[in-house]
């Protein structure tokens, strides 16, 4: 199980956006898609000092230096476009105006460049870790790599559109080239301590990281309140709607097998068609839920369903999960196992960075952010 670039590294995006987009009925949240961030990075604010002309910057001109190791402009341009493209679609955007906006007690293009800081720091902190434990990729990963490229070469019909096209999306195929190691670098790492799978970590470690999360894990039919615009339904429609989950619960109360026949309901009835991706029930961390769910959720005894349990946001009937570490604990299919190895390889990442010591070239204090995005 190979950990994804955006698996390696510790993610602040999303979530830390928590003011942009709140809770969809039934769907994903913020919080669940990168969960337990931490603030960004500090770093030194650039509003104040920016001049009125901005720096030119080119491929050679450095941004950065972390340990004694750059950062030249292409990389950190590559993590400010990257930083923006959320943000923009946190906020369901095309294009950024409002650039005097608050974000987590910065202004927001010293937040963008603060948050390009934590990334790049992150990488370097990978890094350094991989070579004091002699971790480094291996000929085989090499010729791996090269293979792929001489492939992608092929699909884009010549190594100048290869590079024009890596250019586009990772500002030269130099930074590429480097985030590839960290991938290469981050999957090793993770396996040392954690194993490919999380087989190292222990079920003692796990019902810690659940009881510190305050994990609860269900399944449920939901029945929204609103309509497709999130304005209310109406009493007369709410009405039918528990009238609805009334017939299923008094189908489940009959049947001599409740457990499959509301894994069957759920699917036919509910509309979080999202929850059919957890075979074993959904892991939510404690506050995620809404506060008339939780409270539901913590009355029931293991694979005991509930009454309806009205919300805001709609109709529930919820069905309390047991929690096991071999359990699937999200849509990719990853146990939960692996899941909390990952969110603990994550903190330990953070606090590996911590310690990385960063130096501001001039140019940092220069960069026209809102120009350059």
């Amino acid at each position: 199980m190979k950990m994804s670039r955006l698996l390696v590294i510790l993610s602040i995006l999303l979530i830390i956006f928590s003011g942009c987009s709140g809770e969809s009925a039934g769907g994903d949240t913020p919080a669940e898609k990168a969960t337990q961030m931490k603030p960004v990075d500090t770093a030194p604010t650039a509003s104040a000092d920016a001049p009125a002309q901005p720096a030119r910057l080119s491929a050679t001109t450095q941004i950065l230096t972390i340990n004694d190791t750059p950062v030249k402009w292409p990389e950190f341009h590559f993590w400010l476009n990257y930083i923006a493209k959320y943000y923009k679609a946190s906020l369901g955007i095309d294009k950024i105006t409002n650039w005097n906006v608050d974000q987590n007690g910065m202004h927001l293009r010293d937040f963008f460049l603060a948050t390009a800081v934590g990334y790049a720091r992150k990488d370097r902190a990978i890094e350094a870790k991989a070579a004091q434990l002699g971790i480094d990729l291996s000929e085989k990963d090499r010729a791996e790599i090269e293979k792929k490229r001489i492939s992608n070469i092929k699909i884009y019909g010549s190594e100048l559109e290869y590079r024009r096209i890596v250019s586009s999306m990772y500002m030269s195929e130099e930074v590429f080239n480097y985030l590839t190691r960290i991938d290469y670098l981050g999957n090793y790492l993770f396996e040392y301590f954690y194993g490919a799978k999380g087989e190292k970590f222990s079920d003692k470690e796990i019902s810690a990281y659940i009881e510190d999360g305050g994990y609860i894990c269900a399944k449920y039919i939901f029945i929204s309140g609103k309509d497709a615009d999130g304005n209310d339904l109406g009493s007369k429609k709410r009405m039918e709607n528990q009238r609805l989950l009334e017939d299923l619960l008094g189908r489940l109360d009959a049947s001599d097998a409740p457990l499959p026949l509301f894994t069957k309901l759920m699917n036919e009835y509910g509309e979080d068609k999202t929850i059919s991706s957890y075979p074993d029930g959904r892991l939510f961390p404690a506050g995620v839920r809404e506060k008339a769910f939780e409270t539901a959720w913590l009355k029931l005894k293991e694979n005991q369903y509930s009454r309806i349990v009205t919300t805001d946001a709609g109709d529930y009937i919820i069905l309390r999960m047991p929690i096991s570490p071999t359990m699937t604990a999200d849509s990719a299919g990853n146990t939960l196992r692996y899941r909390a190895a990952y969110e603990t390889f994550k903190k330990q990442v953070e606090d590996w960075s911590t310690k990385m010591k960063v130096d501001y070239q001039d140019a940092y204090y220069k960069i026209d952010v809102e120009g350059i995005l």
